[in-house]
């Protein structure tokens, strides 16, 4: 997409590249180089004794690549840019792939005097001529971006090379070379070389030749063709020192073995287990490099390659975790049995054969392979750690990842292996010995249902548990040993479960929720669904759901189901009879929650005296006395309302007692006690697990009526924060002084105190983060100036403390107090750097350290909580409101992308939060333009960020707010055009998947489009102001991708 204007684009800018990194001559690249000092003259000959040669015969289109780069050496050497006359070869695994009649697109083209950047230029500069487009019949698509990628000796790639798409062929350029070794470094001094010396420091012989361009033949310096006859991998030079000098090479000539079928000489073979080049491979070769090699392995000739692997004693240096030390060692005496085992099913891929049921495509086959490569890790037990998490990853699945850094999807399927192997086994052995349970569908089918994270892998963790056993209690595999698999295996197809993962649930959390009578979907739904879905597979051909339902109904309690709402918010006028009623006629009700509700409605209130239950509920007339009132209020306080332990109390007793309350004042018009109102503030929040939404209401509703105007301010200062709150947050911060005021001289993360005496309100008084919120929702501005160091002990607390959801609601909190408390006290008294202080390392609560669910409940009111102490400091020229949001850019968004980039919602709220401090800063945004636009356009130009919209929509209003508050610099061309590459990627990944569209994602995609055309706008407005910051190449890329017309009409252009 978009190939000829970008490149175009490229080419603009690459000149001035050029100057900085490179040159068209050949003596600047990274590192020294030193070319030959030979006259000018025809590209030199090879002395023929050094070599061998013969020809080869080259396709149509590698004839055509081949007059076209001769024509371009004589173009460079008549301008006289090159010290000498340009020879050219093509190198390496094409030339033997050619003479082995194996097809080949990648080609090494390896050039004499000029390094691959300089001529890949020179060659695309080339090919813009008119001439030469006529000459050698190139069109618009023959022709790609130019790429470079880097040297980085210190992971031994030691060559920085071109690379263009030509014709078809996919070409890298380098420049001939030799290399120099110290002895005190492992990381060679690259000089230009003969073709020769460029041979000889290959990794293997049959790798080593060239077809010279010039006089259309192969050249062999190494007996590269002899070895070729003989099938033999052997190093052109000494094999110690070649595997020193790249470790990587021994595991490129395992491959190269495997996949030619050819014999390792023996001499080579012998160092290729040296303990010293397996500790370089090991320690000098990044894992990413391993990976590569292992996957072209385990995707051309798996076997053959893991013998070898096996033969030459490289198991530990391959599968292994670097990072750690003293890892346990895995036994790979039986190792051969795994692999050797896979190998034999996968020879019978019959539909019923256990291959043929197990690994049903490429990709399960790569997957298998790895599995069985890692056999020998999926039995060493774990080491000790009392601080390993439950949902930590097993080992097997670090070594994968570590080790050769396998994908996600590769690690998830490999821990899922490990994590269900013995269940599998069970069932495994059920069936074989023929247990009375194997005939019961829904047993296996929601096994298999469970097992199937990540989805569509159930059937390789049967084949790892397989393969497992094989290499526990065999010592040579033998086919028949596959029968008891084979039994399972046929077993599952008579009870037709292995399609069971997609089987379609004939109800859904919002149905169920419904015919349950309308409870709000919870907890509860995950579970309650599932025993649908069993029901399901117990009954096949039922098409109506009451059965299901009926399922859920009886194991309600069991699940933990909720009650139905009591009443409706506007019933508040009910009598005590239906109240009664909804708790012991209703029609869900089981006997665990009846007799809940009967502790409020009949346990406590029975015991007081001269009032009985059935009066206190079932008499409209009656009224009570002010005695009994008081002592009815005191027993529903006392015994429903007093929260000891967030466990133990029940969000259905807490409805009740607020219910019972609110037809008790309503009837009676009762003034409820300070201790019972301290109470209902602790109910206010349905998200704690101790009320409901009902509960939530009503509880806000009396408070509101029996507290109004003078008497609610003396209830949040005398009540809640001097008697209640205070007593348990004394010694809550050492930010702070005895008084709630900041402190001059802070002691950070003092965890000399005991636990208990630190948070004492954790253990005495769940209900208090739910009443400082009440507190600080329900105070006035006034109230907080004048009475703010009453509530800062309290807030600083909950910000501190080391729960995910008591720090988020501190936050939360906190932000609200600042919203009431003015500019001048958050500065004056030094609030506002007390908050500051404890919330900016807040936003390095990234994954890995923090898990990803936990760091956005964080990230989130963290981000909130600072912008509000930036925008409270000042007018936008305020310097110290600047310098606030300066620092929430700089050490929270882009430290936070660094740690975390590949994690999308955390890249969502990044995003989300750098447009509000962009908006923030205004015009000063020009100072991190770079930084932004970066990380803008890596969100927007993956094209696999599409697959989640709401962190390209974030991504995109990002992009706005950078454009409307930058635009000085965004219109200089330098800019503009970035901006117009991110748009136009990120737009035609969008209509790809608008083509493609997926139904749950689509109205986010088209949200997401709509965003995108927003953008574009906000650039017209720019050209209109002056149509020379409109590039003038825009309307070319218009025209080779008509897609881009929607973003940028043409008539813009």
């Amino acid at each position: 997409m978009l190939k000829r204007s970008l490149r175009l684009a490229m080419k603009r800018n690459l000149d001035s590249f050029l100057k900085e990194h490179y040159s068209l001559t050949s003596n600047s690249v990274t590192a020294p180089i030193t070319p030959s000092s030979k006259a000018p003259g025809p590209p030199a000959k090879v002395p023929k004794s050094n070599m061998v040669t013969t020809t080869i015969q080259l396709t149509t289109k590698e004839q055509q690549l081949r007059h076209l780069l001769l024509d371009v050496a004589k173009a460079i050497d008549e301008s006289g840019k090159a010290p000498e006359p340009i020879a050219l070869r093509w190198a390496g695994g094409w030339v033997r792939d050619k003479l082995l009649n194996i097809q080949s697109h990648d080609i090494d083209v390896a050039i004499n005097a000029m390094t691959g950047v300089p001529f890949a230029q020179a060659m695309c500069d080339y090919c813009e001529r008119p001439e030469a487009m006529s000459k050698h019949n190139i069109g618009p698509a023959d022709i790609g971006s130019l790429h470079n990628v880097a040297r980085n000796p210190e992971k031994s790639k030691h060559l920085e090379t071109a690379m263009v798409k030509m014709f078809g062929l996919d070409l890298d350029f380098v420049n001939l070379r030799k290399e120099t070794y110290t002895e005190d470094s492992r990381n060679p001094q690259m000089e230009f070389g003969t073709a020769e010396e460029d041979a000889r420091r290959r990794d293997a012989t049959v790798n080593a030749l060239f077809y010279n361009l010039h006089d259309d033949s192969v050249e062999d310096f190494t007996g590269g063709l002899a070895d070729m006859e003989a099938k033999i991998i052997r190093t052109p030079l000494e094999p110690f020192q070649t595997f020193m000098d790249d470790p990587l090479r021994v595991l490129r000539l395992v491959r190269f073995a495997s996949r030619l079928q050819f014999t390792i000489d023996a001499n080579t073979r012998k160092f290729m287990a040296d303990p010293k080049v397996l500790e370089a491979l090991r320690a000098k070769i990044s894992r990413e490099r391993v990976g590569v090699e292992l996957e072209k392995m385990l995707k051309a000739h798996p076997f053959e390659a893991l013998e070898l692997i096996h033969d030459l004693q490289l198991f530990h240096a391959i599968f292994t975790d670097p990072t750690q030390e003293n890892l346990p060692v895995p036994d790979i005496s039986r190792w051969p049995v795994a692999y050797t085992c896979l190998d034999d099913l996968l020879k019978d891929r019959d539909s019923t054969s256990i291959a043929g049921r197990l690994i049903s495509s490429t990709d399960a086959s790569y997957s298998a392979w790895n599995l069985a490569a890692l056999s020998p890790w999926m039995t060493v037990e774990e080491p000790p750690n009392p601080r390993r998490k439950a949902n930590a990853l097993p080992l097997v699945a670090i070594v994968s990842r570590e080790g050769f850094k396998a994908p996600n999807r590769l690690s998830s399927i490999v821990a899922a292996s490990h994590r269900n192997r013995e269940e599998v086994l069970k069932l495994k052995n059920a069936v074989c010995n023929g247990e009375s349970y194997i005939h019961e569908r829904d047993r296996f089918g929601m096994a298999i249902r469970k097992w199937d994270t990540p989805a569509g892998t159930w059937r390789l963790q049967v084949l790892n548990a397989l393969l497992v056993e094989a290499l526990e209690t065999l010592t040579e595999w033998r086919h028949e040993k596959s029968a008891g698999w084979k039994s399972f295996l046929d077993h599952l197809a008579k009870l037709d479960v292995y399609e069971v993962t997609t089987l379609e649930k004939l109800l859904d959390g919002g149905k169920l929720a419904k015919a349950l009578g309308g409870i709000k979907p919870g907890k509860w739904t995950g579970p309650a669904l599932e025993v649908c879905v069993a029901w399901q597979l117990r009954n096949p051909d039922e098409t109506d759901p009451t059965g299901a339902i009926e399922e859920v109904q009886r194991r309600r309690e069991e699940l933990g189901i909720p009650l139905r709402r009591l009443f409706d918010d506007d019933e508040r006028a009910v009598s005590f009879s239906t109240v009664r009623l909804a708790v012991f006629q209703h029609w869900l009700l089981g006997p665990s929650n009846t007799a809940l509700l009967h502790e409020i409605s009949g346990k406590y209130l029975a015991q007081l005296p001269k009032l009985s239950v059935d009066q206190a509920l079932s008499s409209e007339d009656k009224n009570l006395d002010q005695g009994q009132l008081e002592r009815l209020t005191a027993a529903i306080s006392e015994k429903a309302l007093r929260l000891k332990s967030v466990e133990e109390h029940s969000e259905l007793l807490t409805e009740a007692a607020v219910a019972s309350l609110s037809i008790l004042c309503s009837k009676h018009h009762f003034v409820l006690d300070q201790d019972t109102l301290v109470k209902l503030t602790a109910v206010t929040d349905p998200q704690d697990p101790w009320t409901t939404a009902e509960a939530a209401t009503t509880a806000s509703k009396l408070l509101s009526e029996q507290l109004e105007g003078k008497s609610l301010i003396e209830f949040i200062i005398n009540t809640v924060l001097q008697k209640s709150l205070k007593p348990l947050f004394m010694k809550s911060s050492s930010r702070i002084t005895a008084s709630g005021r900041p402190s001059q001289y802070t002691i950070i993360d003092d965890r000399s105190r005991p636990v208990i005496e630190v948070l004492p309100w954790r253990t005495q008084a769940p209900w208090a983060e739910a009443t400082i919120q009440w507190a600080v929702n329900m105070s006035t501005t006034p109230l907080i100036q004048q009475h703010w160091p009453l509530f800062l002990p309290v807030l600083l607390a909950l910000v501190e403390n080391e729960s995910t959801k008591t720090k988020a609601r501190g936050l939360r909190t906190a932000r609200e107090f600042m919203t009431k408390c003015s500019a001048q006290v958050l500065q004056n008294t030094g609030i506002g750097r007390v908050f500051a202080d404890v919330t900016f390392p807040l936003l390095l609560h990234l994954p890995s350290v923090t898990p990803e669910d936990e760091s956005t409940t964080i990230l989130v009111p963290a981000y909130d909580v600072l912008i509000k102490l930036a925008e409270s400091t000042g007018n936008t020229n305020s310097i110290e409101r600047r310098r606030l949001f300066d620092r929430i850019l700089r050490d929270g968004v882009f430290a936070g992308y660094f740690h975390a980039s590949q994690h999308t919602r955390i890249v969502q709220v990044l995003l989300q939060k750098a447009t509000v401090v962009i908006n923030g800063l205004g015009i000063y945004t020009i100072k991190h333009l770079t930084p932004l636009l970066s990380m803008a356009s890596s969100v927007m130009t993956d094209p696999f960020a599409v697959s989640y919209p709401p962190t390209l929509i974030a991504a995109t209003q990002t992009l706005n707010a950078i454009i409307t508050n930058a635009w000085p610099r965004i219109r200089e061309v330098e800019h503009m055009e970035n901006v117009i590459q991110i748009l136009s990627l990120c737009w035609l990944n969008v209509s790809e998947e608008i083509e493609h569209e997926i139904p749950q994602t689509s109205e986010e995609i088209h949200t997401l489009s709509r965003e995108l055309v927003h953008t574009a706008r906000i650039l017209q407005v720019l050209w209109a102001q002056d149509a020379s910051v409109c590039p003038a190449k825009l309307s070319e890329a218009l025209k080779q991708e008509p897609r881009l017309s929607d973003l940028f009409p043409e008539t813009l252009a």
